[in-house]
């Protein structure tokens, strides 16, 4: 199931976490100056397209391929073999995340689960690369992996998005401001220069 991916991000893989801060950090908080991003109210997912197949891991390396088939169709159709993909799995209602709906995959029987994905399709929105083309990115900088993940993202079509980023924390100061009307729950702060490491490398503010 893992054909082509790196040896080294084969699961269990180890995800990058983000500690708790009070306000929105500057824009020099991290090295290589903080890029900001919303935070996803779903479900933590790191996505492994092989040459053999697509699987999707929770944060806890919990298999969730099964119960997401609308989302493994769409990474084994728009990424490319040899690429781990770190994201959240998302669903939405009108224009508001779901989390309630979210966690019905996971509850339902595994006859009632194709109505399900038909009626209340799920997505995923990526925010970062540890592999591409069977490379480990995870010791480039976040400026770097950003680069290929926006890269392979280029002709992506939903139910596959890539999370937007910026610079300005004006911008992002909006964006924590209006966007949590949609369910999104605060911004992740990550330094530009940052390798992706396993532990609580980055920053997070939440509403």
């Amino acid at each position: 199931m893992f054909e082509g991916v790196p040896a080294a991000l084969r699961p269990p893989v180890a995800l990058a976490l983000a500690k708790a801060v009070e306000s929105i950090p500057h824009e020099n908080a991290l090295p290589g100056g903080s890029v900001y991003e919303m935070k996803w109210d779903g479900f933590r997912a790191v996505c492994l397209v092989g040459a053999d197949g697509v699987s999707l891991f929770s944060r806890q390396n919990k298999d969730l391929s099964r119960y997401f088939p609308d989302v493994l169709a769409a990474a084994g159709g728009q990424i490319p073999p040899g690429c781990v993909v770190d994201g959240e799995l998302v669903m939405w209602s009108g224009e508001r995340l779901d989390f309630d709906a979210l966690q019905l995959r996971l509850v339902t029987a595994r006859a009632a689960l194709p109505a399900l994905v038909r009626d209340r399709p799920a997505s995923f929105v990526a925010f970062d690369v540890l592999g591409v083309a069977g490379h480990d990115t995870r010791g480039l900088p976040f400026t770097d992996r950003r680069a290929l993940l926006e890269e392979l993202a280029r002709h992506w079509v939903p139910p596959l998005n890539l999370s937007p980023v910026t610079r300005d924390r004006a911008v992002a100061e909006t964006w924590f401001k209006e966007m949590t009307a949609t369910g999104v729950e605060g911004l992740v702060v990550k330094g530009g220069q940052q390798a992706y490491e396993p532990r609580r490398i980055w920053l997070v503010n939440c509403t």
